[in-house]
């Protein structure tokens, strides 16, 4: 699993799961771990103010980098903001995103709502309803969006895919500039942005059969397969033993109620996800919650997300008390029944069909610990 993704998930899991548990205990602005140098902050309203020795994790409602980052930023939550030099990567998903300082690695960004307004020294790769390009790019860039706008230099290839497409007085593109177009022939590239020789317009529909410029394509061996299992288990590991180390009491009491009462769990995650995915489809009926459903369908994905990562820690605690174990006190040992249920998972994983099905049970079964949970707490404070 890439870093990218895993990346991902960790902030799709804070987001949804950890933003609660961190107000209640450090109060309305969240709380700030420090754990094997990276950083980790969660809360409704937050904002990175200490430097970063290696990477940092960030999630809120309101989530900002003040400080500089030696390492990486992973930031999720709906209004972003990196004010900070980052000497690594930048991985953002929210509403609105704006990267306002350089950045030495490359930025993946999705959200509504994107701007970068510094240098990046690497790889560019940006998603979202407006997708706007105002400082310098020295590699290449992958940009898709309803409305894209590029007001700066692309020093490698630029693909990109916009309904409608902007050139500011500053764009350039110092490669092959590929452009998507629900009508190529209305698509006219300035001679000052790329040469005609180097300028290449298709149709839309052939967007997700093109490959990004930047990656390679090596051939995959047998051990490119099992590096990437590999990593895609202690991935997995790695998000639950961080979320131990953020809210220990709370994962507890999560894996404990999953554990209690699966079958209601089950049945709770299948009613949350058909209703995220039903309300957003009856909305659409209208003209103005039509907007809704996308929003709909990413919320139900982000919780099959968080649903699946907490079901492997509920696993690799109940194969842990199968083997005759003691509840974990230490992280060491929380560590090691994560790892032991995300091998367990992958390998099931690996069976035809089966594997698919596991792995959809094992996150409605998380997801529904979750919603229990909710509903517990919600229910106490009445």
């Amino acid at each position: 699993m890439s870093r990218v993704h895993l990346a991902s998930l960790f902030c799709a899991v804070l987001v949804v799961l950890g933003l609660p548990a961190t107000a209640q205990i450090h109060g309305e602005d969240g709380g700030s771990t420090l754990f094997g140098g990276d950083r980790y902050i969660a809360g409704r309203s937050v904002t990175a103010q200490e430097t970063t020795e290696r990477d940092l994790f960030i999630a809120g409602e309101r989530a900002s980098v003040a400080a500089a980052v030696a390492g990486s930023v992973h930031i999720a939550g709906r209004r972003l903001a990196v004010s900070a030099p980052v000497g690594g990567n930048v991985y953002g998903a929210g509403y609105a995103l704006r990267v306002e300082a350089p950045v030495d690695g490359s930025v993946t960004a999705s959200g509504m709502e994107i701007l970068i307004a510094a240098p990046i020294t690497g790889n560019l790769r940006a998603s979202g309803w407006e997708v706007r390009l105002d400082a310098p790019v020295a590699g290449s860039a992958l940009l898709a969006g309803s409305i894209v706008t590029l007001d700066a230099e692309v020093a490698g290839d630029l693909s990109v895919s916009a309904e409608d497409l902007h050139f500011g007085d500053a764009a350039e593109v110092g490669g092959m500039l590929t452009i998507y177009a629900e009508d190529p022939e209305a698509i006219t590239v300035p001679e000052r942005v790329a040469p005609a020789a180097r300028v290449t317009v298709l149709e839309a529909e052939t967007w997700e059969h093109a490959d990004a410029p930047w990656q390679a394509r090596p051939d995959r061996g047998l051990l490119s397969v099992l590096g990437g299992f590999v990593l895609w288990v202690l991935g997995l590991a790695g998000l639950a033993v961080g979320l131990a180390a953020l809210m220990p009491d709370r994962l507890r009491a999560l894996r404990e109620r999953a554990v209690e009462h699966p079958g209601q769990s089950l049945v709770s995650g299948f009613l949350g996800l058909s209703t995220l995915v039903g309300a957003g489809l009856v909305a659409s009926l209208t003209l103005i919650g039509i907007v809704l459903f996308p929003a709909a369908v990413v919320l139900a994905g982000l919780a099959m997300i968080v649903g699946y990562v907490l079901g492997v820690y509920v696993f690799g605690g109940a194969l842990w008390s199968a083997l005759g174990r003691a509840a974990p006190d230490t992280l060491g040992q929380k560590a090691l029944m994560a790892l032991l249920g995300a091998l367990a998972a992958a390998l099931i994983g690996l069976i035809p069909f089966l594997g698919w099905l596991f792995g959809l049970v094992l996150g409605m079964v998380g997801f529904g610990a979750i919603l229990r949970d909710w509903r517990a707490r919600r229910q106490v404070s009445y």
